[in-house]
């Protein structure tokens, strides 16, 4: 029993929680009034809380499980083999590539319709969807090929067997910031820093016709890995260089709530007093 431990983690709680009603009030407040404007006006489309619907999924297969080794395992050979889609996997890992060399259509001589459909979308963790147009201008814009000369994704590619025309490709992204750095309409001169990103999970999403309809990008698998705290695609470069977007988003991957620091704080006042807060039961 660690009485002491127990009261002050009670107080600090209740301070936490009434940080937290405070400004849960003043933002609903806010926010109520955000969204009469937003009526009044027809301002905020594809913003914050207002984004637009993404696609559904197009495709997708029956599962097929082997239980080798005493584990239900999906066989993802077999379930590929009931796949309708009309492009094979090998050519789909290869038209996937042909993409990213072509950097999305923003490369010298390429041609993003060629490449993305008309109904093209982009979506990462936090910025998204992005029409064709939108990211087409914005990752163009990076220029990070010229910022990070050396950048090597260091990619290995996967089509999912559940979704038959989604090629994975996971990434473990290595570079060092010897040029100039285009974000935002600031040029953020060479800093010789290097970028380790962590693991991510990005895919391509085909249509019938060999054209990429959804990008997804940034879903970090491994926080601790890297420098940039969890944060994926442009913001990990940002990060990494000293340079990170002023939000909490661009930050890190995750900055814990007052709220859920609060019941963190409530757990161990519980675990003070001799108690599993998981179970209710006596440690």
């Amino acid at each position: 029993m660690q009485p002491l431990a127990a009261l002050g983690n009670l107080c600090t709680a209740s301070l936490l929680l009434t940080i937290d009603l405070i400004h849960s009030a003043i933002r609903g407040a806010l926010l109520f009034a955000v969204d009469l404007i937003d009526v009044a006006t027809g301002s905020g489309k594809n913003t914050g809380r207002k984004k637009l619907g993404w696609h559904e999924q197009r495709y997708a297969t029956s599962p097929v499980f082997s239980d080798e080794g005493g584990y239900e395992a999906l066989d993802s050979a077999a379930t590929l083999a009931t796949s309708t889609f009309p492009i094979g996997p090998e050519e789909l890992i290869a038209k996937a590539k042909r993409v990213l060399a072509a950097e999305f259509g923003t490369k010298a001589g390429a041609d993003p319709a060629a490449l993305l459909s008309d109904d093209f979308q982009f979506v990462a963790p936090i910025v998204g969807p992005l029409s064709r147009a939108e990211f087409v201008r914005a990752f163009g814009s990076f220029k990070l090929k010229e910022a990070f000369p050396d950048l090597r994704d260091k990619s290995w590619f996967a089509v999912d067997p559940l979704e038959p025309n989604r090629v994975w490709f996971f990434s473990r992204a290595e570079a060092t910031h010897t040029g100039t750095l285009h974000f935002g309409g600031r040029a953020i001169a060479a800093t010789h820093k290097v970028v380790r990103s962590p693991p991510q999970a990005q895919s391509l999403l085909f249509d019938r016709e060999g054209k990429v309809y959804t990008l997804t990008v940034g879903y970090c698998m491994d926080k601790r890995i890297g420098n940039t705290e969890g944060l994926g695609g442009v913001f990990a470069y940002l990060k990494a260089v000293g340079q990170p977007l002023p939000v909490k988003e661009g930050q890190r991957l995750y900055t814990p709530s007052v709220r859920f620091e609060a019941l963190e704080r409530l757990g161990k006042c519980a675990e003070a007093l001799g108690y599993d807060p998981a179970t209710r039961k006596r440690l």
